[in-house]
């Protein structure tokens, strides 16, 4: 059957609308699918930095607790005895006074202790920072090689210094020469400290805490409008 050409172009006109259809439907259809993927996709990707986020969160949280956790008495790292007022060389003579005498003296030091070992200053600035790394090593979550360090390298260091610098010193009768510090075994102290220190102590500390300035004077000087 031969078409004329009016009807082979009436044909070709609808073919291209039917084909004009399925196009439009089909790209509408690519469409759809593409939105519902990329939505999918963003949506994982903001539950992925919702779960960031939720850990920042905690870790900041963390932070904030363990800030405001209860400090440590004394200070929290080697304090140098030169720049002190009156108030942080008393705090200071206490922490150390409490670590040698319920620690170190009694776990460690004994057998080379002596009550005068205030009066010699090389060895109190040795126990001092002796005492700091004590503390950091045995602080909470501390590896136990910081420990480990204490035992084997620096309290074996300051133990030799203590030895140096006690070894011409004694009680009365330990020695036939005269000692370098006459130690007395019993005094009118109310204080007994016995073999921790002897009676001169609680009057060095004393005269240590006077000499040294105000707090307020030594903040103003530092800030003159404060």
């Amino acid at each position: 059957m031969r078409l004329e050409p009016g009807d082979m172009l009436l044909a070709l006109a609808r073919d291209l609308s039917e084909a004009r259809t399925t196009l439009t439907s089909g790209l509408e259809d690519l469409a759809g699918r593409l939105e519902t993927l990329e939505g999918a996709e963003y949506g994982d990707a903001i539950a992925g930095l919702r779960k960031v986020l939720g850990e920042v969160s905690d870790a900041v949280q963390e932070l904030q607790d363990k800030g405001e956790e209860e400090e440590p008495e004394g200070p929290g790292t080697a304090p140098n005895w030169v720049e002190l007022d009156k108030e942080q060389c008393q705090e200071l003579w206490d922490w150390l006074l409490t670590w040698c005498g319920k620690i170190l003296l009694p776990v460690y030091a004994s057998e080379v202790w002596r009550p005068c070992w205030f009066r010699h200053q090389q060895l109190k600035i040795q126990l001092t920072w002796l005492c700091a790394y004590w503390h950091w090593a045995y602080e909470k979550a501390a590896p136990p090689t910081r420990a480990a360090e204490w035992h084997t390298r620096w309290w074996p260091a300051v133990k030799k210094v203590m030895q140096d610098e006690l070894k011409d010193c004694g009680y009365v009768s330990d020695s036939l020469r005269e000692p370098f510090h006459e130690i007395p075994q019993h005094g009118d102290d109310a204080l007994a400290y016995d073999d921790f220190a002897d009676h001169g102590l609680l009057d060095l500390v004393a005269k240590d805490v006077a000499r040294r300035p105000d707090p307020e004077k030594k903040r103003s000087k530092k800030d003159p409008a404060g």
